[in-house]
């Protein structure tokens, strides 16, 4: 007799051995993530609960609310990972750019911190179409930089119309899928687009964009549909070019 009842899949059953998460706030002091030393600590104990291997820490560069710089960005990680677990776990660092005139001005000046080689983080203001947007990308393209959009799914903007996303991709813009976003913490709207574009194929990479317990609180415990769990399992392998192990020959 077949069950009734399909089975339930949680973010740690599907994720791969040695998940490197690209897009966390967890470094101490910086952002609107962990605030203090115990809270990396205690955020990185319950993202290894739900069996993430490490993280590259990607605090936001936005200047007008965040005014991170590679120093204090660097300043923060060492005093993160001046534990020996937490030295374990932290691979390195990089930092979530917002695109705007202001980081157009910096490239031009002094190299962006990246997630592995020339691969970038940047996001988008959540609410605003960038204004000469694909000349900003074409000026990161122009520094042989690899831009990987954060959460392009939770762009209300780029909704009504799936080729506003299409344009970024043929573009190169490398797509990273917010795991928060397919387990509905943004709503289900976000949610819808999350799973349009994973359908599709149009992500390259995810993060979990962590800031505090009850998120990693909510990957633990909402379940993942098991019309995505195949989809997601074989895109979560592509963060595996980020684990600096999987480059030892």
């Amino acid at each position: 007799m077949l069950s009734l009842f399909k089975p339930k899949y949680y973010l740690k059953d599907i994720l791969p051995q040695n998940y490197i998460d690209i897009h966390n706030h967890i470094l101490p002091g910086i952002d609107d993530g962990a605030k203090t030393l115990e809270e990396t600590t205690a955020l990185i104990s319950k993202m290894k609960a739900i069996n993430i291997a490490g993280a590259i820490p990607t605090p936001h560069t936005f200047y007008s609310l965040w005014n991170n710089t590679p120093e204090s960005i660097k300043k923060s990680f060492e005093i993160a990972t001046a534990t020996k677990l937490n030295n374990s776990f932290l691979r390195g660092y990089a930092s979530e750019y917002m695109l705007d005139q202001k980081l157009i001005k910096t490239i031009k000046k002094e190299p962006l911190l990246c997630l592995y080689e020339d691969y970038i983080l940047i996001e988008f203001h959540l609410y605003n179409y960038p204004i000469n947007l694909y000349e900003m990308l074409f000026e990161l393209k122009l520094q042989n930089y690899k831009i990987v959009l954060a959460h392009p799914e939770r762009y209300l903007y780029l909704h009504n119309s799936i080729n506003k996303y299409r344009k970024l991709k043929e573009f190169g813009v490398y797509f990273q899928l917010n795991l928060l976003s397919l387990i509905g913490y943004y709503g289900k709207e976000i949610q819808a687009m999350a799973e349009v574009l994973l359908h599709n194929g149009l992500y390259d990479f995810t993060g979990t964009d962590i800031h505090n317990e009850r998120q990693i609180s909510q990957l633990a415990t909402k379940p993942i549909s098991f019309s995505k769990r195949n989809i997601l399992g074989d895109l979560l392998q592509n963060n595996k070019i980020f684990n600096p192990f999987s480059h030892v020959v």
